[in-house]
């Protein structure tokens, strides 16, 4: 934590914003390599040019982000954020000791150490997976395959296969590990044009934080055990349905970000407001 400031970089299109183009340049050369340079400023001035005024994507840092305009964008940031927190995955965190004790692991803390081993890795493969599948597909295949997994984990529980119940919650870990958990912060930034992206980056976490993170956490952190004493082995089965809505939603709400430009995403938004 105390290093990061000294590795982090301004944004090169912020600084292009603030006619700070030599700042850019070295900006660039620093991610991308000297030989980037010239493709990526091309890439990224035309956000200045007048001509983009004309389109509707004005880039004035006076722009309100309040604007009817924004209103997907918002909405399909906090579906990204319930998803994550609705999706089941704190229920597991909260109390795997418990669901692996009723699957025949007599000591919790193993359990618990299972979770947390299998947490950590999937996000290092998250940036390869994405560039090569893109974000809104492997959005979409996370969802899936936590409703994949969540169906197992009830069908095992009701079976009472212990060891099929253990590997399908670790599966259903891992599958959250390499897209939910990490590509819902990614998507919320690319969602919003450079000019409003600060601010509405700022209150789409902090909405995350205080509603979604907070408020579903104790959802589910308070709600997880009784659901368990009332449905039993069917105790995933609600969010079993909650994933399948959110997979409806976010086929309407959530558009491909990765490998377009910011113009392309605001142009695919417009074209959705439009239908």
């Amino acid at each position: 934590m105390l290093l990061s400031p000294s590795l982090a970089v301004e944004s090169p299109a912020w600084l292009l914003m603030k006619n700070r183009r030599e700042e850019a340049k070295q900006v660039i050369t620093r991610l991308y390599g000297e030989e980037h340079v010239q493709t990526a400023l091309a890439w990224m001035e035309p956000k200045k040019q007048p001509s983009e005024a004309e389109a509707g994507f004005s880039t004035e840092p006076a722009e309100s982000i309040w604007s009817p305009k924004y209103r997907l964008q918002f909405l399909g940031a906090l579906l990204l954020s319930c998803t994550q927190q609705l999706s089941g995955i704190n229920a597991v965190f909260y109390y795997s000791g418990n669901i692996f004790s009723d699957a025949g692991i007599s000591d919790s803390r193993v359990g618990t150490l299972i979770i947390d081993f299998i947490n950590i890795w999937p996000a290092f493969f998250t940036g390869v997976l994405a560039s090569r599948f893109g974000n809104r597909n492997m959005i979409l295949w996370g969802i899936a395959g936590m409703i994949v997994m969540s169906i197992g984990m009830t069908v095992a529980f009701l079976a009472d296969v212990s060891a099929l119940s253990i590997v399908f919650t670790a599966l259903y870990v891992i599958v959250f590990g390499v897209t939910l958990g990490p590509l819902v912060w990614v998507m919320t930034a690319d969602m919003f044009p450079d000019s409003v992206r600060a601010s509405a980056s700022s209150i789409c976490i902090g909405a995350n934080w205080l509603c979604a993170n907070w408020l579903c956490n104790l959802i589910v952190g308070v709600g997880y055990p009784y659901l368990a004493d009332e449905f039993d082995d069917w105790s995933y089965a609600p969010f079993t349905v909650l994933l399948i809505i959110f997979y409806v939603l976010s086929l309407k709400l959530v558009p491909e970000t990765a490998g377009k430009t910011n113009e392309e995403i605001q142009a695919e938004y417009e074209e959705r407001r439009r239908r």
